[in-house]
């Protein structure tokens, strides 16, 4: 059993392959869509996994929120953390906040893909350097872990630690209430076609007298996770703090923008 997050598809293919790892055909679970369930969320398997993307090293809010209001039932529980750059000691701060959720992960690690943080990084750039970042390669590697049931954790050095503490002194915070002006939506340009608000996986987008309005506190509260921007086709949104190229956006090359909306949409 494989939970994700996803905002841009690059943890939506990660956990398809390592699902297929597990059982023919079978189907990873998005964690928007189950969070959105009422009562209990308990899972029970001879493995339980979660394949979410790294924002400022830690685990997504959701993620977070998931692994604390969820029970697990299984030996063999794993983490598989993507990233862009620099993982930093994600891996040490997803065990810390496993724990506190009273999990122990018996396999954790991390896969370089690209990094869909438009202040930071050209996509166009990230889209040309895919062959040199071995995902294939990588991402075989951990299907290959998982499927023996492979006990390790990635170590964490004390430069992994020091470029989270650099991190840290940029004061960026991937909070819904820390997000009120992240995200900018002209709606000149707005078409209201309604694709920001189904890939939303929060909730936080509604559409309104024919165009998009965003409350970062709505739903389940802003994660950051930019699919919004990424796949409007009218570019009617940008982020404030700026952009390294504003005409570049990304989605994974194996995931449909179908995919998307059926993994994140909260709109009924």
């Amino acid at each position: 059993m494989i939970f994700y997050f996803t905002g841009t598809g690059n943890c939506l293919h990660v956990a398809r392959e390592l699902a297929a790892g597990e059982h023919a055909g079978a189907q990873p679970l998005s964690i928007p869509q189950e969070m959105r369930r009422e009562g209990d969320l308990t899972y029970a398997d001879e493995a339980i996994g979660i394949v979410y993307p790294l924002y400022g090293h830690l685990m997504p809010a959701m993620v977070r929120e998931f692994i604390h209001r969820a029970t697990f039932d299984t030996p063999y529980f794993f983490l598989v953390a993507t990233y862009g750059r620099r993982h930093a000691n994600g891996v040490e701060l997803a065990q810390e906040e496993a724990r506190s959720a009273g999990i122990e992960p018996v396999y954790i690690s991390t896969l370089l893909m690209v990094d869909n943080w438009l202040p930071n990084f050209d996509m166009d750039e990230e889209s040309a350097l895919i062959p040199e970042k071995r995902i294939d390669e990588n991402l075989a590697r951990i299907k290959n872990d998982v499927s023996a049931r492979k006990r390790w954790i990635e170590p964490v050095t004390d430069a992994d630690r020091a470029a989270h503490e650099e991190y840290l002194s940029f004061g960026l915070k991937f909070e819904a209430s820390d997000l009120g002006g992240f995200l900018a939506i002209n709606e000149d340009a707005c078409t209201g076609c309604g694709t920001c608000a189904r890939v939303c996986p929060a909730g936080c987008i509604a559409m309104e007298e024919g165009a998009a309005r965003r409350d970062a506190m709505a739903g389940m509260g802003c994660n950051a996770c930019l699919a919004c921007i990424h796949v409007c086709p009218a570019s009617a949104i940008s982020l404030p703090m700026g952009e390294k190229n504003p005409a570049a956006r990304f989605r994974n090359e194996h995931v449909r923008l179908a995919d998307i909306v059926q993994a994140n949409n909260q709109l009924g």
